[in-house]
């Protein structure tokens, strides 16, 4: 059986390439044993397009060849092409400039399968980043970006020449700039640039690693003794029956975060829908991005978690039951730039503040996460079920396949110690 021709990678430069072997009749006619010609691409699918007319051109070469019609090419067409010029469209457009490049960027954000949310969302943080560049730097050809003026654009957001312009953090600027570099890798992919000049600059390296090191004395999570001074402290009672904006959210986002370890968005934009019952009687919360105000950070945040049978006891299901699908369980939350939990994140902080558990470097909501975690490791929920509850990706192949068993987990989140009961929410169980 004879094999399919396929586009050929290079082992170094990673450009695809034809080649294809001259039929033995027609070498000397051609005075080549083989055809080779760089398809100007790094990107597979688009090779395998440009591969396709390089194939037909080839065969009508060969057939003019057969029929005494080869005109061999002038020497500034034969300068590294092996087929006519008209072969292929022009892939490689390094003249473009990166407002163009950004363009290209953000329309294929729209094939990339995510929710109109998380597209929309993620066009904007990136092309941000980009156009910061071209206000300080100018809209230069990409093709002539160096790592000099990504050194300079970077030590200018660190330390502004413009007195007036606000200074970004060390880890503000890492993030604009791998944001940066995200564009650049794709016009590379799309055979716009040879090389990613944020990457060539090493860059990062020189503003040193993106996260600190780890202590022994890490905080990012709350202690058991925090979590009971938050819960019992009177202001934060007080905020069950809260209305207006943000409302009983400060009360129930918290407490949910720090029962299940979800991210904050995750729980301020549920639905009713989203709480229900399965089975074996056990409710559970879904995190899906299945609406367009609705989103997860990754793949495997799409999830089931269950309810703890104190959040039950509290009345969570209060908020849901004879409620029409289709309404947010939070409905008094607005989605601003920074989501739906944004207000409460920014009413949260000044509680934990009055209470004395604020710690500079802590995020008052994501804390949680970080606390459940510990709860699990401490009341031995194992570490699969743990990642299954949060929605913790292990990297492990074998872990994808399957399914979570929803009874194993509701069995599980009953390890966690009454954290409501502790903090004198729930009358006392003996």
């Amino acid at each position: 059986m004879a094999l399919i021709a396929q586009p050929f990678r290079h082992p170094d430069s990673g450009i695809y390439y034809l080649r294809r072997r001259v039929p033995d009749d027609l070498r000397q006619i051609i005075g080549k044993t083989e055809i080779r010609r760089s398809l100007n691409t790094r990107h597979y699918l688009q090779a395998k397009a440009a591969f396709a007319l390089a194939y037909a051109e080839s065969e009508r070469l060969f057939n003019d060849a057969r029929q005494g019609l080869y005109a061999e090419p002038s020497k500034s067409e034969a300068v590294g092409q092996h087929l006519p010029t008209p072969l292929l469209p022009a892939i490689k457009e390094g003249s473009i400039r990166l407002s163009e490049a950004l363009a290209r960027y953000v329309q294929s954000i729209s094939m990339s399968g995510r929710s109109e949310y998380v597209s929309r969302r993620h066009a904007a943080d990136y092309s941000r980043a980009v156009n910061r560049f071209i206000s300080d730097m100018g809209d230069k050809p990409i093709a002539s970006i160096q790592s000099s003026h990504i050194h300079t654009f970077a030590a200018n957001l660190i330390q502004p020449a413009d007195d007036n312009v606000k200074p970004l953090a060390t880890s503000s600027t890492r993030l604009l700039l791998a944001r940066l570099s995200s564009v650049m890798a794709f016009s590379v992919d799309s055979g716009l640039l040879e090389t990613n000049p944020v990457t060539a600059s090493r860059i990062h390296k020189r503003l040193g690693s993106g996260k600190p090191k780890r202590r022994l004395d890490d905080n990012r999570g709350y202690s058991w003794s925090e979590l009971v001074t938050l819960f019992s402290h009177s202001e934060f009672q007080q905020l069950r029956h809260a209305e207006g904006r943000p409302g009983n959210a400060v009360f129930w986002i918290p407490l949910m975060a720090a029962y299940t370890g979800g991210r904050r968005e995750e729980l301020a934009q549920l639905y009713v829908e989203d709480i229900h019952q399965h089975e074996g009687g056990a409710w559970f919360i879904r995190i899906i991005d299945d609406r367009p105000d609705k989103s997860v950070k990754t793949d495997s945040s799409r999830r089931e978690i269950p309810l703890h049978p104190d959040l039950i006891t509290l009345g969570l299901l209060t908020l849901v039951q004879g409620r029409p699908a289709g309404t947010r369980m939070f409905p008094q939350l607005v989605k601003v730039s920074d989501g739906f939990a944004g207000i409460v994140s920014k009413s949260w902080r000044p509680i934990t503040q009055r209470c004395g558990v604020y710690q500079p470097g802590r995020n008052p909501l994501h804390a949680f996460r970080h606390s459940f975690k510990t709860l699990a490791r401490e009341h031995g929920i194992p570490k699969e079920v743990s990642d299954w509850i949060t929605g913790h990706a292990t990297g492990h192949i074998g872990d994808s396949y399957g399914i979570n068993p929803l009874s194993r987990m509701a069995q599980e989140i009953q390890k966690l110690p009454s954290l409501a009961e502790a903090a004198g929410l729930l009358p006392n169980r003996g």
